[in-house]
Order: C-alpha cells, then structure tokens, then sequence
C-alpha cells in the first residue's frame, strides 16, 4: 500500500456514543467536537429503547448533532420481521444515513445448519429490511462478527456475497477492524476487494482498545480505504484503555495521522 498517502481525504471520524463523557447527547456532542470528532455513531443493544429514545434524539438532531450511523444491536434478522422494519424507519427519522447490522448471536440469526440454508435465511431477511430502506432513504450495512461472536458471516467477503444475494444497493456491507484482526489473513487486501460494497466502518485497534492501544496498521488501513474509493465515515467502536478525555483524544490524533 505504499505510494497511496498523497493524496488522502479528509477522513469522518465518529465516536460510538457510550464511549464520550456526558449525560445527554448534546453534551456528549459537545465533548466529541473538542475531542476532533465529526459525528456520534449511536449503539443500541434494545429495540425498544431505542423508540423510547427517538424523540430525544429527534431533537438532538435538530438542534445539530450529527448522526452517520446507528448500530442496532438488537435487529432481528429473523422472526419478528415487523420490529426490524420499525426500527430502520426509526434511524432514517433521525437523518442518519446507514443502520450497522452485526451478524451474530441466536437472537438475530439461525443456529448452526448448512451454510446454504443460513445463506437463504440471511438473504431473504436481509431483503425486506433493505428493501425499507431503500424506501427510507437509508443503507444497511452488513457487518461480519469473528468466529466466537457468531457462525454466518465472519469475514467481509462474506458479507459481500449476501449483498449480493440481496441485489439492492441499499444493501452494503460494515467492515469492523476488531473483527477482521481475528478472521481475515490480509486486512488491507480484503478492504480493497470489499471496497465497491463498504457502506461503514467500525475501528478498534486488535485488542479491542482504542486505536493506538494495539497492534493494527492504521496507515494501511486508512490506505486500502483511499485505494478503494471509500468516502464514507468511520467510527470509533471499541473499550477504552483509560479516561475517555485522555483516550479519545489521542486516538484521533492516531487516526488522523495515519489517515494523512
């Protein structure tokens, strides 16, 4: 990947919301502006919460807090099809442009069967979300879990192929560098060939800390992205390995310096 940091853009860099110090979103916001973040990633591990939430965050939004992606920990991929369609409707009344979708544990998808027959549940599943967002002006992104977190889809070509099994573009996939330092042999390389269907990504460095606290490439990473033609943001998704005022911070600066 060297001779590719000349010309780098300006990277997004957003900050999953349980990781900034603050009592309400606007001064969470507050504190990831000085810390030289340009968005919040919100996480929500319950459906239901997060609809109690909405008009909160309705405001919030309002008011100018930027928000590029929601993950939603709790989406059913299967059964249940109506709650996740809520819920994509839910992200694209805050204006948030794509919804995170890890693939893993048996809430959200099958217990181990064929590989072909996860593949056509997933699909299927798949397809009625992104068909209603598409409607809602949003984009699911795919994000494939390592091996301990769940069994379908692990690694980015993976999740590439469902996508195209789903064959709408609102279907993309969310690359998480956490995940991928346990599944993929060569990082940067699968980036590259997952670039045409990247919609987000996740960053953590390889001991789940925040990046600067492991062992990850950054200026590879931020690279194989350049060389794809990824434009999109990137967000911070991992544990902190002290303070939040010290840790995030810094590992901006890390991101940003690498990112050229």
């Amino acid at each position: 990947m060297t001779g590719l940091m000349s010309a780098m853009p300006q990277w997004k860099i957003a900050c999953q919301e349980q990781l900034l110090p603050g009592a309400s979103i606007e001064q969470k916001w507050e504190f990831a502006q000085s810390a030289g973040f340009d968005g919040i990633e919100l996480l929500l591990r319950n459906g239901e919460a997060f609809e109690a939430r909405l008009g909160v965050l309705e405001r919030a939004a309002g008011r100018g807090v930027v928000l590029p992606a929601v993950r939603l920990d709790a989406l059913p991929l299967v059964g249940d099809p109506g709650r996740g369609l809520r819920q994509v409707s839910s992200v694209a009344a805050l204006g948030a442009p794509a919804v995170v979708v890890p693939v893993s544990g048996t809430r959200r998808v099958p217990l181990p069967r064929s590989s072909t027959a996860d593949h056509d549940t997933l699909s299927d599943a798949l397809r009625r979300l992104a068909e209603r967002a598409a409607r809602e002006g949003v984009t699911l992104c795919v994000q494939p879990v390592n091996r301990y977190e769940g069994h379908a889809v692990n690694t980015l070509d993976q999740a590439a192929q469902l996508c195209r099994a789903v064959g709408l573009p609102s279907a993309r996939v969310a690359a998480a560098t956490f995940h991928m330092n346990i599944e993929e042999a060569d990082p940067a390389g699968a980036l590259l060939a997952a670039g045409p269907w990247l919609g987000h990504v996740e960053l953590a460095d390889s001991t789940g800390l925040e990046p600067g606290a492991g062992h990850v490439d950054w200026s590879s990473v931020f690279a194989a992205l350049d060389a794809a033609g990824y434009q999109g943001w990137v967000s911070l998704a991992c544990r902190l390995s002290g303070p939040a005022r010290t840790c995030l911070p810094a590992a901006v600066s890390v991101l940003r310096q690498a990112g050229g």
